[in-house]
């Protein structure tokens, strides 16, 4: 599957509902756009930075989930725009998340920290 396809499919599963493995799957593609896209841009550089911090509070336990797809060589404005859009919609689940009256207090705090640090990822790509 092609990076956008990747990246257009998840955003369309994150938005349908909570979808636990779409966000690990959006981190993922988050982290592969970052990885092979930084040095280019330090918009990239700036974006890798919240996005690890999210991954790391949220998404060490999802290590094993890998999205079978082509990886970004260059960083055109088409990649750019399809990655903000996933980690925007990534933003709204954890602002869902942050919503939950059934989760601890902490916990949404979390969620609402990660959501807020997701919009500045996007931030640093526009």
């Amino acid at each position: 599957m092609e990076f956008v396809e990747a990246t257009s499919a998840l955003t369309a599963r994150l938005a349908a509902g909570n979808d636990d493995l779409a966000a690990a799957g959006a981190i993922c593609l988050a982290v592969e756009a970052w990885k092979h896209l930084a040095g280019e841009d330090t918009a990239w550089d700036r974006f890798g930075l919240e996005i690890l911090n999210v991954r790391s509070t949220f998404y060490t336990h999802y290590d094993d989930v890998v999205v079978d797809t082509t990886v970004p060589t260059t960083a055109s404005t088409h990649i750019r725009d399809a990655v903000r859009e996933l980690v925007s919609q990534l933003a709204r689940y954890h602002d869902h998340r942050a919503l939950d009256a059934d989760s601890a207090l902490s916990e949404r705090l979390d969620h609402d920290a990660a959501a807020q640090q997701l919009r500045r990822a996007v931030a640093a790509l526009a």
